[in-house]
């Protein structure tokens, strides 16, 4: 029996670590993320239509940034200002190419969605990558990530017209790029080509979305750490730029100058103006603009009403905001949400599978802290980026929390990105610890993933918690949506509010 058991596990190991596996997983994922496309109602709840006005406005100029505040463009906040414009300027261009056969605002939107959802494959391929550089197995991998795009919140995130989509794109080339450069240091070469492409990609990168900053700190303290263990700071490491430099044309020479000043420009003109003008890297709304206009910004707005309207006995608490943060981070991964922002809770099984999974893993890297991360480099630079940038969310976040007496903003798609890297670290570790019992290891993967696929995993979810008018206004579309509801209603556990 246990030699059967035994011959099984190896097969669906071999399985779960094929090549076929993998393309099954991404055709599974961009069948998730078409659904969501051609279903949800416009504008979808992650900011959409604020993305897509901004798209539009970005379409009627040729410069990637505003030099004036538009008219009558309050409800975008203070976009004169805002470093995070790149993603719209960038989306404009197929915009203004798709008007030039359809003013039918649902034709533009899909055709949007579409490219977002190529963005966040993209991102879904690269990480990918880097989860087999830092050495996680093909089968674990593929494991790994088909949990990650089962998460509800994931597939309906990469449909969406949002700027995170690119943001993923971007974390993980800056890994990528940071990895590459440090695997040379360790054979005492500076690799010119890889640090061009890091610098740019990291100036243009905070233009997509500041919060990248952070990671942008992270890399480069990482790096110059690197270079200083290498002994590669000195006249030595300058040589070596030069040898690498040298082998590339003269053309590619020029133009990754002529890029790397273009970025830096951009980020200057943004980041360094508002460091000396408004004393940060994003000035408040009402320093710029009117505070009539920034009225019409709803974050602004909600804001502001929360601080008028706030408690007199309020006083923050760290340990309740840090409950609240965490429940809400937990609940918005796995919930539904429509246009109007109405919401619907997370299925009872697939959620609180979520929760054990994690502390599962959390338990798994402190016990193999050690295993995991000694003399691995690429998993410290991961780990060092995953550990402060959620910091400096949390803290963005209880900032807020003090002054409006609310827990605002507090959304599982900011940790998207990171996920995958979460999983490998959790995944890993408990691969190490269960080496010996390799059929347990294949038992326990089959069985998550099993759960997750029939438990409302994925597209699933908010196709069970939805209802018509959360839907495009096509019979079609709602019909199959209420067919395969009902079809699927009967099979899920603990379908209850709670």
């Amino acid at each position: 029996m246990s030699q059967r058991f035994s011959a099984a596990a190896a097969k669906v190991r071999r399985f779960l670590g094929s090549r076929l596996f993998w393309r099954i997983i991404l055709g599974l994922f961009l069948f998730e993320a078409l659904w969501f496309v051609c279903s949800a109602k416009y504008p979808m709840a992650f900011d959409e239509n604020y993305h897509f006005g901004l798209i539009q406005l970005h379409a009627h100029q040729w410069m990637p940034y505003f030099t004036a505040q538009p008219v009558g463009a309050g409800s975008y906040g203070a976009i004169v200002r805002d470093p995070s414009y790149l993603y719209h300027w960038l989306m404009s261009f197929p915009y203004r190419f798709f008007s030039l056969f359809t003013h039918d605002q649902t034709d533009l939107v899909i055709s949007l969605r579409l490219i977002n959802v190529a963005l966040f494959t993209l991102g879904l391929v690269l990480s990918r990558k880097i989860i087999r550089r830092i050495g996680v197995s093909n089968a674990l991998t593929n494991s790994l990530l088909l949990a990650f795009i089962l998460i509800p919140v994931v597939p309906f995130l990469a449909a969406t017209i949002n700027y995170d989509n690119l943001f993923f794109v971007s974390v993980a080339v800056t890994i990528l790029l940071a990895i590459r450069i440090q695997k040379g240091l360790e054979h005492k070469k500076v690799d010119a080509l890889a640090l061009f492409w890091l610098v740019i990609t990291a100036l243009f990168s905070s233009l997509v979305k500041y919060p990248y900053l952070p990671v942008f700190v992270v890399v480069v303290v990482f790096l110059l750490i690197q270079f200083a263990r290498y002994n590669l700071m000195s006249r030595t490491g300058g040589q070596s730029f030069v040898r690498s430099l040298k082998t590339l044309s003269w053309l590619k020479r020029i133009g990754l100058i002529l890029l790397c000043l273009v970025a830096l420009g951009l980020f200057a003109e943004r980041y360094v103006d508002n460091a000396v003008k408004y004393h940060g890297p994003v000035p408040k709304c009402d320093a710029v603009i009117s505070q009539d206009e920034c009225a019409q910004y709803g974050p602004y707005n909600r804001d502001l009403f929360f601080k008028h309207n706030k408690p007199a006995s309020f006083h923050p608490n760290v340990l309740v905001y840090s409950w609240e943060w965490m429940w809400g981070m937990w609940y918005r991964l796995y919930f539904a949400i429509s246009d109007t922002y109405a919401t619907a809770p997370p299925l009872l099984v697939l959620a609180w599978l979520g929760v054990i999974c994690a502390v599962l893993m959390l338990v798994g890297i402190l016990l193999r802290f050690r295993q995991l991360f000694s003399n691995q480099p690429g998993r410290q630079l991961i780990l060092w980026i995953i550990l402060i940038y959620t910091l400096v969310l949390f803290a963005d976040g209880f900032g807020s929390y003090k002054k409006t007496g609310q827990p605002v903003a507090i959304n599982g798609r900011y940790l998207v990105p990171f996920l995958p890297f979460i999983f490998a670290f959790g995944g890993l570790a408990w691969s190490q610890l269960l080496k010996r019992r390799p059929n347990i290891k294949v038992a326990a993967a089959t069985i998550i993933l099993g759960v997750m696929l029939l438990q409302g995993g994925g597209t699933m979810t908010f196709i069970i918690r939805s209802s018509d008018t959360w839907m495009w206004p096509d019979p079609t579309v709602r019909r199959i949506n209420h067919d395969v509801r009902s079809i699927a209603w009967p099979f899920i556990l603990g379908r209850g509010n709670y």
